[in-house]
């Protein structure tokens, strides 16, 4: 097994599960499966009738193809990364499979097919982009799949400085929904959804 991770164990991913007892969870920006292995986990010791829906192209993000070391992480066979084969077999050895559907598809055209289903999410995570204008087409996508009273919890929402448009984007985002301020630690922010939201 290979889970080597950012943020990949936080209590914003387990406690959130407890309270909510979430049915559906979707999980955008998987890398090798870290966090999506933390909420299903949850959902298994929980006894919970649920399942992580984990996006993601499994292609890397422009910055590991920029950072010489993260770039390794994708470990190119005949010209294409295996990423998706290293969250497989994470998933599979951690004895999982029943609680994880994966979807390589990349966030928007995700948040097409399950709205094409019909299918609306008890608990978001967000960890994909780290790029402005990205990270808020993410926000605004996945926040109209939760439902009413359900939770979004955003990765990289860093108060050091380390990813300012990610901060910038939900700051953005949730004060122009009127959701601020919102809590946020150890690198993460939460927000519910209300339930009077459309």
């Amino acid at each position: 097994m290979d889970t080597q991770g950012w943020g990949s164990v936080h209590p914003f991913l387990t406690d959130t599960i407890g309270e909510i007892r979430p049915r559906i969870v979707a999980e955008m920006g998987v890398w090798k499966g870290g966090s999506t292995l933390t909420m299903a986990s949850t959902l298994k010791s929980l006894d919970l009738d649920a399942v992580v829906i984990a996006v993601d192209t499994w292609l890397g993000s422009w910055d590991h193809w920029e950072n010489d070391m993260w770039f390794e992480h994708l470990k190119f066979e005949r010209g294409y990364p295996t990423l998706m084969r290293t969250f497989m077999t994470n998933v599979i050895k951690s004895e999982l499979q029943d609680f994880v559907v994966p979807l390589p598809l990349d966030s928007l055209n995700a948040v097409h097919v399950l709205r094409a289903f019909g299918i609306a999410l008890d608990l978001v995570h967000i960890d994909g982009s780290h790029a402005y204008e990205a990270v808020s087409a993410d926000i605004r996508a996945w926040w109209s799949l939760l439902r009413p009273g359900g939770v979004l919890i955003g990765d990289d929402y860093d108060t050091g400085g380390s990813w300012p448009d990610v901060r910038r984007a939900y700051d953005d985002f949730f004060a122009a929904q009127g959701l601020v301020p919102f809590e946020y630690g150890g690198n993460k922010c939460r927000i519910r959804k209300p339930q009077a939201s459309g």
